[in-house]
């Protein structure tokens, strides 16, 4: 076509799009892009498919270059909704959140109504890049529009709300909730779990109980979530009396059962307050359900049982858990160990037990042998800290 001297169509190039895969050559791309930028007049149709391709396969790089050049010739063009919703994601989740807005005005300027996938990809992208309050605020423009509230949905709420739990903005996230129920939209089950998450993570969880009735009100029947979420928020709190009887009253209402992810988010909260005796009989119900432990449990029951300095029930439970189960300890596991033996000041059985790692083949790392040395500068020990330097 070139040694022709005849420029590519809009038609031949759109070919072209097609053919690019994830395996392109680089510079295949790249003459693909080069010859675009040759065509007289690029159309709306060759836009679109010029992001499809480049979004298709993943270069973003290459793609906003060619858009870029597109409109500094005067050839920028409307792109179809649907274009524009894979522009947002795309670019959200490569953190180009100037790009997104960027598309969110050339959508307005240009008239495209968005759908509510348009709306959903938008919210999205924002709340991904820490902009809860920007996809609030987004949320208030469209509302303000007849035309356009209705492409609200249940699912960019709770994605707004995820983003404000993420942020602890809880008054928002409540002020978003009674929006919701003030404009008569349906709130799921992940609209719940969004608020409750926010309640966990700003130490509220005084409002958790309001939205247990709220969800009963409407039908919304709790998940493993719901509650792993409720206990996570007492546990932070320190409240293990509340985490205890959410997980007993859970397992009250017969449909769901505790899983290892609440017994390790429990036991954390134990080994935070200190709760050893707790912690042991609720390792028991762990063994009698058949929830098979792992390493993060083992590290959270070491680092309790070592605080509590009883050194060699923790050995004890780290050998016992390992044959019942088949566990290998890793280096968190070792490194509790580790701390309890310094807690003990038990140089000796620190030294064995770094021997005992090695011989096992675990890849031990700075923080072990941070511990290991200071360890011994702690009980008096400068020869030894040396030589683990």
């Amino acid at each position: 076509l070139q040694r022709a001297g005849a420029r590519p169509t809009g038609a031949f190039c759109a070919i072209l799009l097609r053919s690019l895969t994830l395996h392109s050559a680089p510079e295949e791309v790249r003459r693909v892009a080069a010859l675009i930028e040759d065509v007289d007049g690029s159309s709306d149709g060759l836009l679109a498919a010029v992001a499809d391709a480049f979004l298709r396969i993943q270069r973003l790089d290459v793609l906003s270059e060619v858009m870029r050049r597109s409109a500094a010739k005067g050839a920028r063009a409307a792109l179809p909704s649907p274009t524009y919703s894979s522009l947002v994601k795309a670019y959200g989740q490569a953190g180009d959140v100037d790009r997104v807005r960027e598309l969110w005005q050339e959508m307005e300027e240009f008239g495209i109504r968005p759908t509510s996938i348009t709306v959903g990809c938008m919210v999205d992208a924002l709340v991904s890049n820490g902009q809860a309050e920007q996809a609030v605020e987004l949320l208030q423009k469209l509302l303000a529009d007849p035309e356009r509230r209705g492409t609200i949905g249940t699912a960019a709420y709770s994605t707004v709300l995820r983003g404000l739990a993420a942020a602890k903005q809880v008054d928002k996230a409540f002020e978003v909730y009674a929006g919701m129920r003030e404009r008569g939209v349906t709130c799921n089950l992940g609209t719940y779990n969004a608020l409750l998450d926010a309640c966990a993570k700003a130490s509220c969880m005084e409002r958790s109980a309001a939205l247990l009735q709220d969800m009963s009100a409407v039908g919304v029947e709790p998940d493993i979530i719901t509650f792993s979420t409720i206990i996570k928020g007492y546990c932070a709190q320190g409240d293990m009396q509340q985490a205890f009887r959410t997980m007993q009253e859970m397992k009250r209402q017969g449909q769901l059962q505790p899983d290892e992810i609440m017994y390790n988010t429990i036991l954390d909260g134990c080994a935070k307050k200190h709760c050893v005796d707790e912690a042991l009989e609720l390792l028991e119900e762990m063994k009698q359900a058949g929830i098979a432990p792992s390493n993060y449990t083992l590290s959270i029951l070491v680092r309790l049982l070592g605080q509590a300095r009883k050194l060699e029930e923790a050995f004890r439970t780290v050998e016992d858990l390992s044959k019942r189960h088949g566990l290998r300890p890793n280096v968190q596991v070792y490194t509790c160990l580790l701390q309890g033996c310094v807690l003990s000041k038990d140089l000796d059985r620190a030294a064995a037990l770094h021997d005992a790692a090695v011989r096992e083949g675990c890849a031990l790392d700075d923080r072990f042998y941070g511990v290991l040395a200071r360890g011994c500068l702690q009980l008096h020990q400068p020869l030894r800290a040396v030589g683990v330097v």
